[in-house]
């Protein structure tokens, strides 16, 4: 028997996958089950001969649909707990390999979270199956059941989403003015502080010698300070690190006057031009990003830090390896959309930087430090055209304007339903440029292996509109027409339906005359395609 928690050694998801890989069935209880934890393991699961038993809790609507849906899809077997009332709140992992047990018992639910990043403690212990540990288990177990629900349909699953959109549309609002009132309440306990910090030094200074001048010692560096630096350094990069790479010492905080006064020393210049700070502090505190900027520029900064956390601990929970949030068109309400606005604004910052001359709004200009910290966080700066410098923002707009431009398209007969660069309208001109220069970005770092995961996905989101990467916007147009063969196919198997059944595929049959005629001039990959789909035996 052994703890196991969430560490940068070790975590709940390395060691229940390890014990996955040996097990023979498998049971999991949680109360929440969301995507970004199940994928983790799901490959693993799936590899399983026998499937895996869930039990699955749907309180406060945690519980994600798209988890419940892939998990219905693969044919595992799942129990939905649908009592409000008492909470259905254990989180078991139960592994039998032959007679042998391992249990996994604890606070970890199965999200990315639960499995890789939050505080989780759990045990993890070793039994058998005629052991009164495991008996026991069982029995809970079949509790369970009585208290659950097994999905047989999706309709179940469709039910439970109903309810969790509602609720979740419902609640986002309520967040929203949570955070408002919350924000308000850490003012009030920030300014107390800072009365409370105020008064001691206050009192510190009454005690102080009024005969001196404190002008004249405010810039005096003494032993006992370089000594005291040294420690007040360490601790700093200690800061540095528990608040993900911010610098910027908060009011009430034990460094703070410390930071103050490195900023103090670097602000006082003597008569010479020399900076009362010691070069060697300077050198490490710059490798170290420390913010220079004056006193009026903090609180912006520190609420810009708030909203770069925010976005580096979203994109870290959904495993995602840059940092970017896009903005959803489609649900102005969601939560997430302050953040995509926020990652555009330091896009454009980063522009602006470079052409100044093309920017007629004068944003606030990004400085050196906030550039670093957005290096820091793998801040997502590269773009889709071949420059590499991105020059569109709007990646999922431009893919709602051409699922549009399709739609349009197909309803008008028309069979050419992706946007060109030669086409009159110059909104779609443009739109047909922007396709192609995505094709190519895609392709090329999918080529080198740059960008991976930013390309991958992008080749998804494409794929899902019919738009085919490798062989482009020719392999788009025959992999739709290919649908609609094979379509006419199923419903009339003779090679050439006559007559009135023929009227609906004459664009379909006159392709397929096409092919078969012209085959030995197309490129190999619609060569091999026109064979598998039986058009030329």
């Amino acid at each position: 028997m052994k703890l196991l928690s969430n560490n940068e050694f070790k975590n709940h998801k390395t060691e229940i996958s390890n014990a996955i890989e040996l097990a023979e069935e498998i049971t999991i209880c949680t109360a929440f089950l969301k995507y970004s934890g199940l994928k983790s393991i799901l490959e693993l699961l799936n590899q399983k001969k026998t499937k895996t038993i869930f039990f699955v809790g749907t309180n406060f609507y945690q519980t994600e649909p798209s988890a419940l849906k892939q998990l219905f899809s693969d044919g595992h077997i799942i129990y939905l707990n649908r009592d409000k009332t008492p909470t259905f709140h254990p989180k078991i992992f139960l592994l039998r390999t032959q007679n042998e047990i391992k249990l996994f018992i604890g606070s970890a639910n199965m999200t990315s979270g639960g499995l890789e990043t939050n505080i989780e403690i759990s045990i993890e212990c070793n039994t058998t199956t005629d052991s009164l540990l495991h008996n026991d288990l069982i029995e809970q177990i079949n509790h369970f059941k009585t208290k659950s629900k097994r999905v047989e349909k999706l309709e179940t699953i469709l039910d439970y989403e109903k309810r969790y959109k509602i609720y979740r549309e419902k609640h986002q609002f309520a967040d929203k003015e949570f955070e408002k009132e919350e924000e308000k309440i850490n003012e009030e306990e920030r300014k107390r502080e800072e009365d409370r910090l105020r008064k001691i030094e206050e009192e510190k200074s009454k005690k102080t010698n009024t005969n001196s001048d404190p002008t004249k010692d405010r810039f005096v560096i003494s032993d006992e300070y370089k000594k005291n630096w040294l420690i007040n350094f360490e601790e700093f990069k200690q800061f540095k690190i528990e608040n993900n790479g911010n610098t910027i010492i908060p009011k009430g905080h034990k460094l703070h006057n410390w930071y103050k006064r490195q900023k103090a020393f670097y602000g006082h210049i003597n008569e010479n031009g020399v900076r009362a700070i010691l070069p060697e502090h300077l050198e490490l505190l710059n490798q170290e990003n420390f913010f220079w900027g004056n006193p009026n520029e903090v609180i912006w900064m520190q609420k810009w830090e708030k909203k770069l956390a925010r976005v580096n601990s979203y994109c870290k929970s959904i495993n995602q390896e840059f940092a970017w949030i896009t903005v959803d068109k489609n649900n102005k309400q969601n939560p997430l959309n302050d953040l995509g606005q926020w990652c555009l604004e330091q896009r454009m910052r980063l522009r602006q930087l470079e052409n100044p001359e093309n920017y007629k709004t004068k944003r606030r200009k990004i400085t050196d430090y906030e550039i670093q910290r957005l290096k820091d966080i793998k801040f997502l700066t590269e773009s889709e055209n071949e420059g590499g410098k991105l020059k569109e923002d709007d990646f999922i707009g431009n893919l709602i304007k051409i699922l549009e431009f399709k739609t349009k398209r197909l309803n008008e007969k028309n069979r050419k339903w992706l946007p060109s660069q030669t086409d009159k309208v110059p909104e779609d001109a443009e739109l047909g440029g922007w396709l192609n220069d995505q094709i190519e970005w895609i392709k090329s770092h999918l080529k080198n292996g740059t960008n991976l995961d930013v390309a991958k996905e992008r080749e998804k989101e494409f794929l899902e509109l019919g738009i085919y990467v490798e062989n482009g916007i020719r392999q788009s147009y025959f992999e739709f027409e290919a649908k609609e063969y094979l379509k006419m196919k199923k419903l009339y198997p003779i090679e050439n339906p006559k007559g009135e059944e023929r009227k609906p595929y004459e664009y379909t049959l006159e392709w397929v005359a096409q092919n078969k005629s012209r085959i030995k001039t197309f490129p190999e990959w619609r060569q091999k395609r026109i064979k598998e789909l039986g058009i030329v035996k």
